[in-house]
């Protein structure tokens, strides 16, 4: 197997950048959603705010792991840097609603991060998950409980866990099943995309939990395949909305696709590196 692709974003929830080698860290890909918007009650989210897709960011200067740089971002033909002053303005017009740019805050900031306790009405629920009537809800049930307790992980702006692990074969699997939609790496927003093509072409992950990904001098622990939501559906730079998708993998997959990892040893990656499956000791 070897990497196809690597993949950073800036902000969460926005498009980000297509690299060609990076610095894995305890926190995944460096500068990995560094940035999220923010509504006043949570980070915001293309689950909620699908315009976000059609933005991007990238960094000003390749972040280190200790500091944050500025980025510019895409906003429709605009491109406007994180610096300034007007930048909020520009977004609460955009997206109807009084937003704030915010970096990370300290994990100890338990309240910035917490989950709301309002209740979601079910048919809002089903909205977020891109769920039609009578389809089922994802399992969560070997998520942290944390996971339910806060919005993103305290320190950081991720949904779950700091890496998004996807082959090939499982595209190439949903794009069998998927008649008639084009399926494209980029509305997965993986990390990493894997080239196991002389496995089958099949939803692979699923066998690959619990095990260790070596690249390099680098070692992932893969941890949970990952329940997709609307924002595989929603239509973005040349993708159309595809509700196709979310059917197809409710139907073959349980929902799933990719499988979310944690870095135990970090260390540098650059494509077409060989990557190896082991058995964790």
């Amino acid at each position: 197997m070897k990497v196809k692709s690597i993949w950073r974003y800036p902000i969460k929830s926005m498009g980000g950048e297509s690299l060609t080698q990076s610095m894995l860290s305890q926190h995944g890909v460096v500068g990995d959603r560094s940035y999220a918007l923010h509504d006043g009650k949570s980070s915001c989210s293309a689950k909620k705010y699908a315009q976000l897709m059609r933005y991007s960011a990238r960094y000003d200067v390749e972040p280190d792991g200790t500091n944050i740089p500025p980025v510019t971002l895409e906003i429709g033909h605009t491109a406007v840097n994180s610096e300034d002053p007007n930048l909020e303005e520009l977004l609460t017009r955009e997206l109807g609603t009084s937003v704030t740019l915010d970096k990370l805050r300290p994990a100890e900031n338990l309240e910035y991060y917490r989950r709301s306790t309002e209740q979601q009405p079910i048919e809002e629920i089903r909205n977020v998950l891109g769920l039609e009537e009578g389809e089922p809800f994802p399992d969560f049930s070997e998520f942290p409980d944390s996971t339910f307790e806060y919005n993103t992980p305290p320190g950081t702006f991720f949904d779950a866990y700091p890496l998004l692990v996807l082959t090939t074969n499982s595209l190439e699997r949903l794009q069998q099943a998927s008649e008639g939609t084009v399926i494209d790496e980029r509305r997965f927003r993986p990390n990493l995309v894997i080239d196991a093509e002389e496995l089958e072409a099949d939803f692979i992950e699923e066998q690959w939990r619990d095990r260790l990904l070596e690249i390099g001098d680098t070692i992932i622990k893969l941890t949970l395949p990952c329940p997709r939501c609307v924002m595989t559906t929603i239509a973005f730079q040349d993708l159309e909305k595809a509700p196709q998708i979310m059917r197809t993998l409710v139907q073959e997959n349980h929902h799933k696709l990719g499988i979310y990892g944690q870095v135990i040893k970090p260390g540098k990656i650059q494509l077409g590196d060989r990557a190896h499956l082991r058995e964790a000791d």
